[in-house]
C-alpha cells in the first residue's frame, strides 16, 4: 500500500515509457502553441476531448506547479477556441464557399436542370490548330516587306483638332455631370430603396438594381455600392440560395469606415442582365 499523503499521478505506458498526466498538460500546450504560432488549422485541436482530459486530471493536482500548467492549458485551449471564430468569420467575410455546402447545393439541384448547366459549360475539343512551316514562312515575308518603324511614322497625321472648353451645361447634357450633388443622389436613392421595401424588412438586390436597360441598371448597382459602403444600408448574402438581399437602415450609420468591412465583387454582364430582366418580368 502506498502512503495516502504521498501525490498519485496516474500514467500509462506508451511504447515502454510511463506518460504522467503533467506531461500530456505539456503536450497540450506544445499544440496549442504550435496551432497559434504557425498559423495552423484551429479545428484540427480536438477542443471537447481535450477540456475532457482536464477535467479528468485536476483531482489528482497536489502543488501549486501542476495547477500553474492547468490553467496555462486552460488559456491556449480559450485562444484555440478565438482562432476558431475568427476562423469562421474570416471565410465567410471572404465569400468562402465550404466543400459541403457546395455539395448540398447540387443535391438540392433537380436532375434536369442539373444536365442543362452541364450542357451549356461543356466545350468539347473538336479541332486543334497549329503553326506549320509554311504559315511561318508566310509571317516572316510580311515583316520583311514592312518599311522601318522610322518611315512608318512619317506618314502618322498629326492631330489637327484644337484644344477648347466646354460649358457646365454641356456636360449635364453628356451625363458626365449632374444638376444635384452627389449626396443628394445617394439620399433620393436610399428613400426610393427604402419605398421599395416598404413592410418587409429586405428586398432582393437583383430585383431592386435591375432596369430597363443596361446602362441603367449598370447605375443602379453603382448607387446601391455606396448605399452599402456609407452606412445607408446592409447587404445580407444566402450562399446556400445564392440570393442578396438589400436592408436599409432608418437612418444612416455614423463611423462606418472606423469598423472593418469587406468589399464584395458582384460582375454584371448583358448576357445577366438580360436574364434577371426575363425573370423580374415574369
Amino acid at each position: 500500500m502506498e502512503d495516502k499523503s504521498q501525490r498519485k499521478v496516474k500514467s500509462s505506458r506508451i511504447k515502454g515509457k510511463k506518460i504522467t498526466d503533467r506531461e500530456r498538460l505539456l503536450h497540450i500546450i506544445s499544440l496549442c502553441l504550435s496551432v497559434e504560432y504557425k498559423s495552423g488549422d484551429p479545428f484540427k485541436v480536438d477542443v471537447k476531448n481535450i477540456l475532457n482530459n482536464l477535467r479528468r486530471y485536476l483531482p489528482h493536482w497536489k502543488i501549486l506547479e501542476d495547477f500553474t500548467l492547468d490553467a496555462e492549458a486552460l488559456n491556449r485551449i480559450a485562444s484555440i477556441i478565438s482562432l476558431q471564430g475568427n476562423w469562421i468569420i474570416n471565410r465567410s467575410t471572404a465569400l468562402y464557399v465550404d466543400p459541403l455546402l457546395i455539395e448540398l447545393h447540387i443535391k438540392m439541384i433537380d436532375t434536369e436542370k442539373l444536365v442543362n448547366i452541364f450542357s451549356k459549360s461543356w466545350h468539347p475539343i473538336i479541332e486543334m490548330e497549329g503553326l506549320s512551316k509554311k504559315r511561318i514562312d508566310e509571317a516572316a515575308e510580311y515583316w520583311n516587306q514592312l518599311l522601318p518603324l522610322d518611315e512608318r511614322r512619317l506618314k502618322l497625321p498629326t492631330p489637327s483638332a484644337a484644344l477648347g472648353s466646354t460649358t457646365l451645361q454641356e456636360l449635364i447634357k453628356m451625363k458626365i455631370m449632374s444638376n444635384e450633388s452627389f449626396n443628394d443622389t445617394l439620399h433620393t436613392f436610399w428613400l426610393k430603396l427604402k419605398e421599395r421595401v416598404s413592410d418587409n424588412e429586405k428586398v432582393s438586390y437583383w430585383s431592386f438594381i435591375v432596369a430597363d436597360t443596361y446602362d441603367k441598371t449598370i447605375y443602379r448597382a453603382y448607387l446601391t455600392s455606396f448605399l452599402v459602403t456609407y452606412g445607408y444600408a446592409h447587404m445580407e448574402i444566402n450562399r446556400v440560395e445564392e440570393e442578396i438581399f438589400l436592408i436599409p437602415y432608418d437612418n444612416p450609420k455614423e463611423n462606418v469606415f472606423t469598423e472593418q468591412s469587406v468589399s464584395i465583387p458582384i460582375a454584371i454582364d448583358r448576357n445577366l442582365w438580360k436574364t434577371k430582366r426575363k425573370s423580374d418580368l415574369q
